[in-house]
């Protein structure tokens, strides 16, 4: 059986450099919303979109599923309604969920994401009203959502 594990924290709590760091011992691929958008930009397409990349997300989603592969999904998954498509699609295939929770401070998250220089997508800072958004609205992991939760705090294993 799969694995499926659904990165939850906000931009700058360490997602991408956990699941680029935890993909080989986990035998997981990766699915990037942040890479999706860069391929989006890259063909000229509005990488803002985001019903347009969550499509993209899922769809990767399946067919890695369907190969019988781990799934590391790398995405802020703030809310509940944002990561309940890939929570359903993950249960249609049988599939063990894990929510990694990445429980960072907020003084955290905006001092790693001011201190983004990059042009790409996952490079460049998010604009500190976005993120501040993004945390009034958080709502970590509730019982019965996941089969496990891992807590990661500043960055730290499980």
């Amino acid at each position: 059986m799969a694995t499926v594990y659904l990165l939850i924290g906000l931009q700058g709590s360490g997602k991408s450099v956990w699941a680029n760091e935890n993909a080989g011992w986990l035998e997981a691929e990766v699915i990037s919303s942040d890479e999706i958008r860069n391929e989006l930009e890259a063909q000229g397409k509005d990488a803002m979109n985001n019903g347009r990349v969550f499509a993209i997300f899922n769809e990767r989603l399946e067919r890695e599923l369907q190969r019988g592969r781990n799934v590391i999904l790398d995405a802020t998954h703030a809310r509940r309604t944002w990561r309940a498509d890939s929570l359903a699609i993950a249960r249609q295939h049988g599939s063990a969920a894990v929510g990694v929770w990445f429980d960072v401070p907020l003084v955290v998250c905006r001092q790693r994401n001011a201190s983004r220089k990059g042009e790409l997508w996952g490079e460049r800072a998010v604009p500190d009203n976005f993120l501040l958004g993004v945390a009034r609205g958080f709502e970590g992991p509730e019982a019965g959502e996941f089969d496990e939760v891992w807590r990661i705090m500043n960055g730290q294993a499980p």
